[in-house]
């Protein structure tokens, strides 16, 4: 199915008379739509890639969302008078076992302001983060491990 989507890009960027990444980005849309057209119209049999595609758009607009709101989130609290940082080490039990997804869920956390990955235990069960606002310990563990580890197991796992 990647491979027939590849084409069918290509294929548009052909069409369009132009190899440009805005046209190849389009025409991996218009593939996929209409791959999935075809698997759900019973022409082509179900592929794990129609599946994975909508969990890595899943993960990425995951953490669109947590961006924008771990940065409206430190902007304000620069922005206002008070001081409302409960900072802090969590101990994170990883249901991640694998080199990638670990990594995966190292960067994520790393690339969302207010919360740093710092250490994984040597035998690879439990990720050290710091995090800037606590409210409970708990809470925040259960954040991150609903949130990005979740959907990082669905996408690689």
């Amino acid at each position: 199915m990647l491979l027939g989507n590849m084409l069918l890009a290509l294929a548009w960027a052909a069409l369009q008379g132009q190899f440009s990444l805005g046209t190849l980005g389009t025409g991996y849309l218009f593939g996929y739509l209409i791959l999935l057209g075809l698997v759900k119209g019973g022409v082509l049999e179900s592929s794990p890639y129609i599946g994975r595609v909508h969990r890595v758009v899943g993960l990425a607009a995951y953490f669109v969302w947590d961006l924008v709101r771990a940065n409206l989130r430190l902007a304000v609290d620069v922005a206002t008078p008070r001081y409302d940082m409960k900072p802090g080490i969590l101990a994170v039990p990883l249901d991640a076992r694998k080199d990638s997804e670990i990594l995966l869920l190292a960067m994520l956390i790393n690339l969302t302001p207010g919360s740093v990955a710092l250490d994984v235990s040597p035998d690879r069960t439990v990720m050290y983060v710091h995090v800037m606002y606590i409210d409970t310990p708990d809470r925040a563990r259960q954040e991150i491990k609903t949130g990005f580890e979740r959907r990082v197991l669905d996408v690689l796992g």
